[in-house]
């Protein structure tokens, strides 16, 4: 039998999300339901939104229609209904369980309590930070999903709101709820809210980022279509039937993947062509068979060929990450760049997609959608999986600082060790500071496979870092015979030598170049044979290098005006100055300078020493 495979046209890169989340026509289509909209009707009578509408027809039901519309539960719709009256117009709990007996009464009563804000904020709390907090005690999908609809009903009416309050509100979405929705694996339910979001935002960097991305080779439907007809093909030939199918990343998820890449110098942040899941191509297998998945994975690799990107491999159906499972392949395409190809059964895309929700909807197994949810001081709330501890707290609350700026954490108020376990609401404090927690292979045996991961990455920068200290302090050793303290002064003035050296040495940058000779990749007989080499000698360059060490008290206005005029009077000429406060007020500064003989090199270091200006260092190579 000729397997069939299916190639879904793609007619619209960016087809409007909103006319997928509209919840059309409510209608009431059990008893009870009904009895909740006459009864919401009568609460929220008279109260109108900052648009002029009814609040009840307009907010509530929106609520409550796309709820319904996505999950189907009674007591779920019913409290969408009433997820306000408690809150606005001072109904009880009790009168719920009254007006509902029994378990449908209990079941929406626990419902509109964990998404009702708290009036009262306790320990001088800010209400939102509060609101999140108790909803985190609610580890509940009915909970977390009504407040998801309440703040995406929110979001689309947010132009009614204040100018000032806008951008407010849309980071939270992004900060709160667009993680929220992630951590329950509810992918395009996220991308909706945050790319509704990022306008209001950042509304010059959505700006930018749009127009880059709207105007990326790789979402032009002529190359789109061939793509996914060979890859229809692919399937075709190995008998495997299912359908080719496109994701287009959001605007938001996109730009912070770049920022992390470009944090990790694996891209520049003015080109997306580095971010391979801009464009997904899923291959997705009708059969739950999920062998046939790996079946068709070296097929896959070999018609990507040259073009396949060996060091960027996923297989999240053997190790699934937060509900999600696929197999994932990237290639680097000339002209073009990167683009993932995904491979997974139907079941376990439409997980990918809709996460608890499918699986509420197909009577899975949904215990691994119990997310932690914790805070930061201003609000900013983060999911982690239960069992994490504050080390993987502080790395999902500041991944960008590569977990090497942590000084102390607070949770709750309170000083906290980096292997304590956390809790559904606490509080998150990281302290900065000078005296800094050196990141340790041992953290590994706390972390969660997240952090983990991540802090691999940074044990290995640690290293790197340490690595090219050393590596300067020999190539400074090396360099002084040469009339030199720092190659930078030499990639100033004569990159072209620098760029020889870096070539003829096989090394990337300066820094890589300091690291590979502090780890003993480059050996230091090598390293003078190519300064040689490539002309950074004295008798080429005929420099001389000053570098000086200033105290705090020397630091005024004119001294390093009457620091470098010594040179003049001994008659230097400076090609470089290089000057830095540090942080406990002293000063450096280093100038390279011609002209000037080993007398003369004499004569001007005793000016320094009797210059009347204290300094801790007088260094002339």
């Amino acid at each position: 039998m000729v397997a069939k495979v299916t190639i879904t046209p793609v007619k619209d890169i960016r087809p409007r999300l909103e006319d997928e989340f509209a919840p059309g026509e409510f209608i009431p289509r059990t008893p009870a339901i009904a009895e909740a909209y006459a009864w919401g009707q009568e609460l929220h009578k008279g109260q109108y939104r900052l648009s002029g509408e009814p609040y009840f027809e307009t907010h509530c039901v929106w609520v409550a229609g796309f709820l319904d519309k996505l999950i189907g539960r009674e007591a779920w719709t019913i409290a969408a209904l009433l997820h306000d009256a408690v809150e606005d117009q001072g109904e009880t709990l009790d009168a719920i369980r009254e007006r509902f007996p029994g378990p449908l009464g209990e079941e929406v009563a626990y419902i509109v309590d964990g998404v009702t804000k708290i009036s009262n904020p306790r320990d001088g709390r800010t209400r939102e930070i509060e609101t999140l907090r108790k909803l985190a005690q609610f580890r509940d999908p009915g909970v977390y999903l009504v407040k998801l609809a309440d703040k995406s009903h929110n979001l689309l009416t947010l132009h009614h709101m204040p100018e000032h309050k806008r951008q407010q509100k849309a980071l939270e979405v992004i900060r709160a709820y667009g993680k929220l929705a992630g951590i329950l694996n509810c992918y395009r339910w996220r991308r909706w809210l945050e790319d509704l979001a990022f306008p209001y935002a950042d509304p010059e960097t959505y700006a930018f980022v749009k127009e880059k991305i709207d105007a990326d080779p790789r979402l032009d439907l002529s190359f789109i279509h061939p793509m996914m007809e060979q890859l229809g093909n692919l399937m075709e030939d190995s008998g495997i039937g299912g359908s080719v199918e496109l994701t287009v990343n959001g605007y938001w998820q996109t730009w912070q993947k770049l920022r992390r890449m470009a944090r990790a110098r694996r891209a520049s942040m003015d080109s997306f062509m580095a971010v391979n899941d801009l464009v997904s191509f899923r291959l997705v297998v009708e059969s739950q068979d999920e062998s046939q998945c790996y079946q068709l994975l070296p097929k896959v690799n070999r018609f990507l060929g040259p073009y396949l990107d060996q060091n960027r491999f996923d297989d999240y159906i053997a190790c699934p990450q937060n509900g999600y499972r696929a197999l994932q392949i990237t290639a680097w395409l000339p002209d073009l760049g990167a683009i993932e190809v995904a491979i997974a059964t139907r079941e376990m895309e439409e997980e990918n997609h809709w996460g608890v929700v499918y699986a509420l909807k197909q009577g899975k197994d949904i215990s691994h959608y119990r997310p932690i949810e914790i805070f930061t001081p201003s609000g900013s709330a983060r999911f982690l999986p239960e069992g994490s501890t504050v080390l993987d707290a502080i790395a999902s609350i500041q991944q960008e600082f590569l977990l090497d700026k942590i000084s102390a954490v607070k949770v709750n108020g309170n000083l906290a060790r980096l292997s304590d376990h956390i809790q559904p609401g606490d509080i998150v404090e990281v302290i900065t500071g000078n005296n800094r927690l050196s990141p340790s292979e041992e953290w590994l045996a706390f972390s969660n496979p997240s952090t983990a991961r991540l802090l691999r990455g940074v044990l290995v920068t640690e290293a790197l870092k340490r690595s090219a200290e050393k590596g300067r302090q020999i190539a400074k050793q090396l360099l002084k015979e040469r009339g030199l303290l720092a190659l930078e002064d030499v990639q100033a003035l004569e990159p072209t030598r620098v760029d020889n050296l870096l070539e003829q040495l096989a090394c990337a940058s300066l820094e890589d170049f300091y690291a590979a000779l502090g780890s003993g990749a480059i050996r230091l007989q090598e390293v003078s044979q190519t300064l040689d080499r490539v002309g950074i000698t004295n008798d080429t360059l005929q420099w001389t290098t000053i570098q000086l060490l200033g105290s705090a008290q020397a630091n005024r206005p004119g001294t390093l005006a009457r620091l470098a005029s010594l040179v003049s009077q001994a008659g230097g000429n400076i090609l470089r100055s290089v000057n830095n406060t540090l942080p406990d007020g002293r000063f450096s500064l280093r100038l390279v300078v011609s002209n000037l003989s080993p007398e003369h090199c004499e004569l001007l270091y005793q000016a320094y020493l009797k210059c009347g200006i204290e300094l801790e260092v007088v260094e002339i190579t």
